[in-house]
């Protein structure tokens, strides 16, 4: 059975009257790349502060390791990246031995380990010099240090040109196959998040919809094949004298939910009963699409 490396029960903030938080309960067992999804104004940075200690929860608690957060010692197991801000004018070795001193870490080979494991090993120019991307990872090393539980990155590719954000993802993904690190991240690029997470938490006005693992959710992508047609009535005809029954009908576009191996069949029945075919491809339901279902933007889940 998985340990448990993080937990919230009841997790509560209000701000006056307005709710930010409404009795979060999730679970970070060890070894997870956590992806919390939600909208802008959802509640995910709230939770993340509550996490931190930038915010106190109104009520509920926060876990980690078995220790609430209450305790500086258990804070202290975990690494944060919000905004990765350092000295200017110092290189990355100088900036990350700078942050050990004040952490207390021994920094004998520890800075060197990190910035090797995030791509940035014998990089001599001051992090003013450095790109968008090369901030980021420099961040990721900050949270780094000390070997932390679990570390929370609030939206790391948020601005990152796409190479950027690929070198990001495979810094995730290689920071967690050497080091079993568990990674809490939030992003609005869903997309992403789907191709380095192991778990999902769907967040809505302060509410936890669900959690869910990586392999779970996507028993749930429904696959299909999507047929743009001139006359969509003619062309359900034809598809039923195949026995293909199972079809619905969006304008001029017609779904199908089974017969996905039959495509070629299709196109031929339908040019041959003089249906003009404009397109004809698979298709699978995506995070995004996912997500908007759950919340109540398409389709039931």
């Amino acid at each position: 059975m998985a340990q448990v490396i993080l937990r919230t029960h009841d997790l509560t903030k209000r701000y006056g009257g307005f709710v930010a938080l409404d009795k979060v309960s999730l679970t970070l067992n060890e070894g997870d790349i956590y992806g919390l999804v939600g909208r802008n104004g959802a509640g995910k940075t709230t939770l993340f502060k509550c996490v931190m200690g930038l915010a106190h929860p109104t009520d509920g608690t926060i876990v980690v390791s078995d220790e609430t957060v209450r305790l500086n010692r258990a804070r202290k197991k975990m690494g944060f990246m919000i905004n990765a801000s350092f000295f200017p004018y110092l290189g990355p070795k100088e900036n990350l031995g700078y942050l050990c001193r004040i952490k207390g870490f021994r920094q004998k080979g520890e800075v060197d380990r990190l910035l090797e494991l995030v791509g940035l090993s014998g990089v001599k120019k001051p992090f003013k010099a450095f790109s968008l991307g090369m901030k980021q990872r420099l961040g990721i090393a900050g949270a780094l240090l000390g070997s932390p539980s679990v570390v929370v990155l609030d939206e790391p590719i948020n601005g990152l040109d796409p190479q950027g954000i690929i070198d990001m993802r495979n810094v995730i993904k290689d920071v967690h196959e050497q080091t079993n690190t568990t990674f809490m991240i939030s992003s609005h690029i869903l997309s992403e998040l789907d191709m380095v997470a192991t778990k999902f938490g769907f967040i809505d006005h302060g509410v936890l919809l669900q959690e869910i693992a990586h392999a779970d959710l996507h028993k749930h992508a429904r696959k299909s094949l999507a047929i743009e047609v001139d006359q969509a009535a003619q062309a359900k005809v034809v598809l039923e004298a195949l026995g293909i029954r199972d079809v619905s009908i969006e304008g001029n576009r017609l779904i199908l939910s089974s017969h996905l191996d039959r495509s070629s069949e299709i196109a031929r029945a339908l040019v041959n009963n003089n249906v003009a075919l404009h397109d004809l491809h698979r298709q699978e339901t995506t995070l995004e699409d996912y997500f908007m279902r759950l919340i109540g933007g398409g389709q039931d889940v």
